[in-house]
């Protein structure tokens, strides 16, 4: 086969079988390790903050005002403190951020939730560390949600 025949296949095959996996495909933070075959999908970084990306069900069915409401108001009754909240845009997608400090022994802890309503599921973001060590990582965090791509999912 001759190699723009090659190429063609090649390129046909990407793209017939790219929609195929329905699975939101995350990147992780810059600096940090994935744990491989793991689902939702994890990751930490070399001074413990956590990372992870999880796909649940949109129950009840709602759309992404209630489960701003619904988050923030359950962490802050749970005694977390608010440090910033907002919208946040990932690759077809708009969603909902809020992170927050509460102390753990004593350590303070950032913890931050990103939601995105997605048809029948609801992706969730997670992220959490010690002050120090999740805001050295903050804006790497913030790179990976933005960069969540939801337009592979239009299709299900």
């Amino acid at each position: 086969m001759r190699p723009a025949m090659q190429l063609a296949a090649l390129t046909l095959n990407v793209l017939l079988f790219a929609g195929c996996n329905h699975a939101l495909r995350p990147g992780m933070p810059t600096a940090f390790s994935s744990y491989d075959g793991t689902d939702p999908k994890r990751a930490v970084s070399f001074d413990r903050v956590v990372f992870q990306v999880k796909r649940i069900d949109n129950k009840p069915v709602a759309d992404l005002a209630f489960w701003k409401i619904a988050l923030k108001e359950r962490l802050l009754k749970t005694g977390y403190v608010l440090t910033k909240d907002g919208d946040i845009t990932a690759i077809g997608a708009t969603g909902y951020f809020i992170e927050t400090s509460a102390p753990y022994g004593v350590v303070d802890y950032n913890y931050l939730v990103a939601v995105f309503v997605d048809n029948k599921d609801i992706v969730v973001v997670e992220a959490a560390g010690e002050v120090a060590s999740y805001q050295v990582n903050r804006e790497n965090i913030f790179v990976a949600i933005r960069g969540l791509n939801f337009d592979a999912n239009k299709t299900r």
